[in-house]
């Protein structure tokens, strides 16, 4: 890291660090453990927001609390000292989340975080994680009113979403407690100039904001180029243009993530199980960050040949075919709901007819 990066790393808030860290990836086919995991509580999502690939697990699975707890240690051990509990899936599904927020803070972790859509944050639920000691939460609002928010996410919880962000910022303000409040957006065709919308009903409660670009989900949904402008030099969508470039990605070389089975992936966007290098069940977690699947991963990316590999369609932006690194450990997958399939026929509809896509 250069005394450069170094001072920017200072002057950052955490969530700021969590971006600069991807810049400072050592690219190796063994690199030092991260100092952040990702633990996927469970594959469900109560919203189908129609760019995203949940919609395809096919399987409800929640991840075992004693191997939870178990991988917890091993982590410390192994010198992690942040811990996300999201993936793929919806935190506040989990209705003992507060109780696996106090585990993780028992352990030791100084930085505990999620992702959530935000309409599970009830009051009462939000309260129970927040007392529990996480440090931030971050709020994934992909639209800036109702009536949009509907068409995206396919679901109408626009203004209960919002109500909940508040109460939370208006919780912590009156306990005074240190828990750092964020919003995300993916932009849309749907919500073309929204974002400063909705930074207007809730900039004044957050401690940081993310645009983050649209992309093919980590080759999952190559239909978004139907309806979405992919940008070339960002396909992974939340990375500044020009780190994915050159044929390689960071994440095999700086993320953990733990899927609700129990694997190791190294893509928080494997929705179906396509780069699991190792049954966490049956193994540590130091073996597994360096066995012969973790390896051969990073050495097809340092090397620039991803063919056969999901990263190929995702950094490509093609329908490349590929197969599992390790075929027993991945998901079946299902088709996607009606309303995505007709959202996308319209789109492609329009697009033929006007030659561009709708605003």
């Amino acid at each position: 890291m250069t005394e450069h990066s170094k001072a920017q790393m200072k002057a950052a808030t955490p969530y700021e660090q969590k971006q600069l860290q991807r810049f400072n990836v050592e690219w190796q086919v063994v690199p030092p453990m991260p100092r952040e995991v990702l633990f996927d509580l469970n594959t469900h999502c109560n919203h189908r927001c129609f760019f995203c690939s949940n919609h395809r697990i096919a399987e409800r699975i929640f991840m075992d609390k004693d191997l939870m707890l178990r991988l917890m240690r091993e982590c410390r051990e192994f010198g992690v000292t942040d811990i996300g509990l999201y993936a793929t899936g919806e935190p506040f599904l989990r209705r003992d989340l507060a109780e696996i927020v106090r585990f993780a803070k028992d352990f030791g972790f100084s930085y505990i975080f999620i992702t959530t859509n935000g309409a599970l944050a009830t009051p009462a639920r939000a309260k129970e994680v927040i007392d529990a000691g996480i440090h931030s939460i971050k709020f994934s609002i992909n639209a800036g009113n109702r009536e949009s928010y509907r068409m995206v996410h396919g679901k109408d919880d626009f203004d209960k979403v919002i109500r909940h962000l508040r109460w939370c910022h208006q919780y912590r303000t009156a306990n005074k407690v240190d828990v750092k409040l964020y919003v995300s957006m993916v932009p849309t065709h749907v919500t073309g100039g929204q974002w400063e919308q909705l930074l207007a009903l809730v900039g004044d409660c957050v401690d940081g904001s993310s645009l983050r670009h649209c992309s093919n989900q980590g080759g999952n949904m190559l239909e978004n180029n139907q309806t979405e402008t992919i940008d070339s030099k960002n396909l992974l969508g939340s990375l500044p243009a020009g780190l994915a470039q050159g044929g390689r990605c960071p994440d095999p070389f700086y993320r953990v993530v733990i899927t609700p089975e129990g694997y190791l992936t190294n893509c928080v966007v494997d929705y179906q199980n396509a780069l699991c290098v190792a049954d966490l069940r049956t193994t540590t977690l130091k073996d597994a960050w360096g066995n012969e699947h973790a390896r051969r991963l990073r050495t097809a990316h340092l090397e620039g040949k991803l063919e056969g590999l999901i990263c190929d369609c995702c950094l490509t932006n093609t329908g490349a075919p590929f197969k599992p690194i390790r075929p027993e450990l991945a998901r079946p997958s299902r088709k996607p709901p009606r309303r995505i399939i007709e959202m996308n026929k319209r789109c492609e509809e329009a697009t033929a007819s006007y030659g561009k896509r709708p605003s």
